[in-house]
């Protein structure tokens, strides 16, 4: 399942905290607020509900967008500046060898 994680979150230690735990869960950050994973399902559901649990450990303004995408939608997404290699990601680049 191909998604993104968007976040906006004031507290230092929290955006810390959710920035290590995206990564160990496989996630590669693409800019400093959104990640980008293409995991199975029950990862997916893992994360969503991973960070509903922080968000609601303390009161807060935050908000985090857990958002499921098509490999089709994020093809035909333009980047504008710095390239994002969208193959690692979605391991959808093959190797020939002859």
């Amino acid at each position: 399942m191909l998604f993104f994680v968007m976040y906006d979150i004031e507290s230092n230690k929290v955006r810390r905290y959710v920035v290590k735990y995206l990564e160990r869960q496989g996630c590669t950050r693409i800019q400093k607020s959104i990640f980008l994973a293409d995991l199975e399902m029950s990862k997916f559901n893992e994360i969503k509900k991973d960070l509903a649990d922080v968000q609601a450990v303390y009161e807060n303004n935050d908000s985090i967008l857990v958002v499921p995408i098509t490999t089709e939608y994020l093809r035909s997404m333009k980047i504008i500046g710095q390239n994002i290699n969208i193959d690692v990601i979605t391991h959808s680049k093959n190797t020939l060898f002859f």
